[in-house]
């Protein structure tokens, strides 16, 4: 809960400091929350395509992720796009501070890494510096006591610069 009140508000001191830029965007930061609290760096690298940078805090270890996203317009709706990647992470769980569900009493330092997929939709608010999001991203580890992960999905709310 720390974690989240320090993040909460390190991304208010960041909005109220940044220089705002309706219209195009490069660079969005944000937090997100869900089965995972942590926070969010998207930077776009092309017209469609971004590398989204995911670090946060769950089953109380650590989880940095970080993705390729292709993104479409829905025309239909206004401010409102769809995306889909690929890409690869790395958590931790140290000895007597994580909660891994497929430990029973963790006793030593857990690490997983594997590949990752996400699906999602951003929202920007009406027109507007601030987006909200929705996302899943099933990952499958390649540490054989932790195989897949298929519950991962957060609400996110960013503000681009």
């Amino acid at each position: 809960m720390k974690n989240a009140v320090l993040l909460f508000f390190f991304f208010g001191l960041f909005v109220f400091t940044a220089k705002a830029q309706v219209g195009a965007y490069n660079t969005m930061v944000g937090v997100t929350g869900g089965t995972n609290v942590g926070g969010t760096v998207k930077q776009f690298i092309s017209e469609t395509g971004a590398v989204d940078l995911l670090v946060y805090n769950r089953w109380r270890g650590w989880v940095g992720a970080l993705l390729y996203e292709h993104h479409w317009d829905i025309r239909e709706f206004d401010g409102l796009e769809w995306y889909v990647g690929a890409g690869a992470h790395y958590g931790i769980w140290k000895d007597g501070k994580g909660e891994p569900p497929w430990v029973y009493k963790i006793d030593q330092d857990y690490n997983v890494f594997g590949v990752d997929a996400i699906v999602g939709l951003e929202y920007n608010i009406n027109h507007s510096n601030f987006y909200i999001g929705l996302y899943w991203k099933p990952a499958y580890n390649f540490e054989e006591f932790t195989k897949l992960w298929e519950d991962e999905a957060a609400v996110t709310l960013r503000y681009s610069f």
